[in-house]
């Protein structure tokens, strides 16, 4: 083996570990310049974005919050049950080791 590598060999058929290569000295491509734009340019990008916007009809989003809702009583109905069960075992073992 040459002087100088990292590499471990290990017995038994198994391959040596994957040694990674050595960062180069030279430093990575910077990344282009973003051009600068001023307030007026900026504020009609803005107002040509806000124009994209779809807002939901107030039915979506009525029907939506409706099963956000029913969603948020269900889980806590059964998050109340698991409770409760989990509740009466350990009441019932902690009766068992006050019986001795």
């Amino acid at each position: 083996m040459a002087k100088g590598q990292n590499i471990v060999q290990g017995g038994g058929g198994r391959k040596p570990p994957v040694v990674a290569p050595r960062p180069s000295a030279s430093p990575a491509p910077a990344a282009p310049a973003k051009k600068r734009v001023g307030p007026v340019q900026f504020l009609r990008e803005v107002r040509a974005e806000a124009r994209k916007v779809t807002w939901t009809s107030w039915k979506e989003t009525w029907i939506t919050s409706i099963m956000v809702g029913i969603m948020v009583v269900a889980t806590a109905i059964f998050f109340f049950g698991v409770d409760w069960i989990l509740g009466l075992g350990i009441s019932a073992i902690l009766k068992l080791a006050n019986a001795e």
